[in-house]
């Protein structure tokens, strides 16, 4: 019996770059270190702060942290209508950095406990042409899953750390902190 959604392991990515124009990209701490690596670049630089209003993540509230402006979450921050590192040629230029947002889409996989392709589906957050003659690995995209979800795993304890101080913070009377002092808790300025 094939698992549902199975075709999808032929997709093909055609380049087109619209992954990296349309959606935004909430980033980890681990996206965020390996990204400032790679680039050089100062998180402030790359990271904006959205509110529930600016991005999609209703399955998602652990990811919110509570900042001085009220919930925000991490993304990677756009410039010209596209992520600041979509190249003009519709390329990455942190190819081998890039967030493990970037690296299972359009992928949304479900594994069982013992790692087999329980489902799949594809993301249908922008406008995708893609191929149907590519040939994804099951066990690949198992070990990528693996990796983002553990990531965010990780991520989230921070950030409900975070807001558990926060909370505090509050009931002493003091306002939340801001997006840098975040950062510097995660260890990212």
């Amino acid at each position: 019996m094939k698992t549902p959604g199975s075709r999808y392991l032929s997709f093909r990515c055609t380049g087109c770059g619209n992954c990296c124009k349309d959606p935004l990209l909430p980033l980890t701490d681990a996206d965020v270190r390996r990204i400032a690596r790679r680039t050089g670049d100062r998180p402030a630089e790359f990271v904006n702060w959205v509110d529930r209003g600016g991005i999609e993540m209703d399955d998602e509230p652990e990811a919110f942290a509570t900042v001085r402006q009220g919930k925000r979450v991490m993304v990677l921050a756009h410039r010209n209508g596209a992520c600041r590192y979509l190249g003009g040629d519709n390329r990455c230029t942190i190819y081998s950095s890039r967030p493990l947002g970037c690296r299972i889409y359009p992928f949304d996989a479900e594994f069982t406990a013992v790692g087999k392709l329980r489902r799949l589906t594809i993301v249908k957050a922008t406008e995708c042409p893609h191929e149907m003659d590519g040939q994804t690995d099951p066990e690949d995209l198992r070990e990528l899953d693996a990796r983002y979800q553990g990531a965010h795993e990780s991520y989230n304890e921070r950030v409900a750390e975070w807001n558990r101080s926060q909370t505090a913070r509050k009931r002493a009377g003091k306002a939340a902190q801001t997006t840098g002092e975040f950062l510097a808790f995660l260890g990212l300025s």
